[in-house]
């Protein structure tokens, strides 16, 4: 279990919520967590050779349905190259594929990933479940011309962070499911597999209708930062809905709700800070037990005075990033 020790990016073990005991924490905290030595701060990534290739739709119902692609190296590849999806956040609502280039995309083609890095429709263009759609039609379209690419379609991971990271979450649970709320024929490769082999979910909501309670019971939040059940939320931006006036779409757009014992999810790394007032960190707990009880692999990491999106320290997180993604999209160089 890791050690808490004071400063920003420190893994610390999670407060137990309420029903759980502190010692069923430690036992799932062993679990998920392994060793858990907090990595140094690394230098900046130096940039590797690479070769974009920008603005390519994948598909053509909306001018949102597009993505820049990045791929390592010398073209053809001597053997195909993992991808990383790489999901940008915004509140469901603003963002750009271009933001994650320094934080993302530069270290994962460092590392020897191609990356893919997506826009997709947003709330003020169309309600839950269209972003869904549009990411899986994403990595459909990704696996149908991964030859001419020189990437390696059995090895699509995806990454996000905060709305990016539910968005990477929903494909981690959904992607060997036929469920025709997600799958979308109009958007193209209707007969090619949507499923990721890992996920990394950088602080994304899980469960919108706890975030409130749980940005209440964080001492370091303020009264004013529980904003989510509000007409005008994000969250009720994104179903079109109130959350509180609509508990079924609220379970739809919660990636717990699509797991179960008799299934397996992809691979789950997990990251939050104990000071983010925008998603509490509970939701990561949440999304933690949920993959636990179903005997799903993932890994949690709870850091301390780490907050949001700017305050959220992701450079220094990267080493172990790039490990799991190394460990579950190239097993065989282990």
């Amino acid at each position: 279990m890791a050690t808490a020790v004071p400063g920003p990016g420190t893994e610390v073990p999670a407060v137990p919520g309420p029903g759980r005991s502190r010692a069923s924490w430690v036992a799932m905290s062993k679990r998920l967590f392994g060793a858990t030595a907090p990595p140094p701060a690394s230098p900046p990534v130096p940039l590797a050779p690479r070769r974009a290739r920008l603005d390519l739709p994948y598909a053509d119902v909306s001018p949102a349905q597009h993505l820049d692609l990045y791929l390592p190296g010398e073209h053809p590849p001597r053997v195909p190259v993992p991808l990383v999806v790489a999901i940008h956040g915004g509140g469901f609502a603003h963002g750009d594929k271009g933001d994650l280039v320094a934080r993302l995309v530069d270290p994962l083609v460092a590392a020897g990933f191609a990356v893919a890095s997506l826009n997709y429709r947003l709330s003020g263009e169309a309600p839950f479940p269209a972003l869904v759609r549009d990411a899986k039609a994403a990595v459909r379209w990704l696996r149908a011309h991964a030859d001419e690419h020189g990437t390696d379609p059995g090895a699509i991971g995806a990454i996000g962070e905060s709305a990016g990271g539910w968005l990477a979450a929903m494909l981690g649970v959904t992607g060997d499911l036929d469920l025709e709320l997600f799958d979308d024929a109009a958007l193209g490769h209707p007969e090619v597999s949507s499923a990721v082999g890992a996920v990394v979910d950088l602080y994304g909501p899980m469960n919108f209708s706890t975030m409130d309670a749980q940005v209440r019971a964080n001492p370091r939040c303020r009264a004013s930062d529980a904003v989510h059940d509000a007409p005008d939320s994000p969250e009720s931006r994104l179903l079109g809905r109130p959350i509180t006036g609509a508990p079924e779409l609220v379970r739809a757009a919660s990636p717990l709700a699509y797991l179960s014992p008799d299934r397996r999810p992809a691979p789950f790394l997990i990251e939050h800070g104990d000071t983010d007032c925008t998603v509490p960190f509970q939701q990561s707990e949440e999304l933690a037990d949920a993959l636990v009880a179903v005997g799903a692999p993932a890994r949690l990491a709870i850091l301390r005075d780490a907050g949001h999106a700017d305050d959220f320290p992701t450079r220094a997180r990267m080493p172990g990033i790039l490990r799991f993604l190394d460990e579950k999209l190239r097993p065989g160089r282990r």
